[in-house]
């Protein structure tokens, strides 16, 4: 399959980013990373909500269902030796002053698909098995290998990001540059509101569409069932309104006429139950 799936989404969507999203995704596939990361790795670069670029990426899949099978590469899992190197090979970045992202990249040597690999397994242990990383951190001190002090290992934002420079550090420290950035936060978050508040409105009006739909069905069920159940009682009215000497002799056209009315009903039935 290609790696660009042209079609049409969002105002806004460039064929190009289409095609990095769905390029990211492949890879992520290949090394077993979960979709998730594809999202918000390219949140930033794409200066897009982790869950706008979720909802365009499945409005892809709806569109061109063939394209599902980007989610179906097999998964690799790391074997006990992989995954004691790797906190080894981060931890020992770490405590040389390198982040995790800079270390994960050198492993990986150039391969996208790799250095998210090992980025979210790290990830993974950071916050579900800290322990596993502390006893990597106690074993390379005993060997008197690089490794970063106890009380960072758990700061998993700083963890990811290699130090500013000292002119980006003083630019940043600047007040008018402090408001700004705080000024565009505040844009995004407005944006963001407003973005959730639309997707939220737009569910209701499809659950409202969906609701009236079946309500429709509903209807058209009730009318056929009480069409059924009125034959069935107009012929039992026009037999018991006969004279008692002339029902015995309309007793079989009587039998027959609702023998045929209960058989269309029970075949209504069937179908309404299949």
């Amino acid at each position: 399959m290609e790696n660009t799936v042209k079609v049409r989404g969002r105002v806004g969507w460039q064929e190009d980013e289409t095609t990095r999203l769905f390029t990211a995704v492949k890879e992520a596939n290949a090394s077993g990373a979960p979709l998730r990361s594809v999202f918000e790795s390219l949140s930033d670069d794409l200066g897009r909500k982790p869950n706008s670029i979720r909802n365009y990426y499945y409005a892809c899949l709806r569109q061109r269902p063939e394209a599902a099978d980007l989610r179906a590469a097999p998964f690799t899992a790391f074997t006990p030796e992989e995954t004691h190197d790797l906190l080894r090979q981060v931890l020992i970045a770490r405590g040389e002053g390198r982040s995790v992202r800079s270390c994960v990249m050198q492993m990986a040597e150039g391969s996208h698909s790799r250095m998210l690999r090992y980025q979210n397994k790290y990830r993974t242990i950071l916050k579900h098995r800290p322990e596993m990383i502390e006893a990597v951190r106690v074993e390379l001190e005993r060997e008197g290998l690089p490794c970063p002090p106890p009380d960072t290992i758990d700061r998993a934002d700083s963890a990811f990001c290699d130090p500013d420079d000292a002119a980006a550090a003083r630019l940043m420290a600047q007040p008018c540059v402090s408001h700004m950035l705080e000024g565009l936060k505040e844009l995004l978050r407005r944006a963001a509101r407003a973005e959730e508040a639309l997707d939220l409105q737009r569910t209701i009006d499809r659950l409202h569409v969906q609701q009236d739909l079946r309500r429709l069905s509903w209807e058209k069920d009730f009318d056929e069932a009480v069409a059924h159940l009125e034959s069935l009682m107009g012929l039992l009215r026009d037999f018991l309104a006969l004279p008692r000497e002339s029902q015995l002799p309309q007793l079989d056209i009587f039998r027959d006429a609702a023998l045929d009315e209960v058989s269309r009903a029970e075949s209504w039935l069937t179908k309404q139950r299949g």
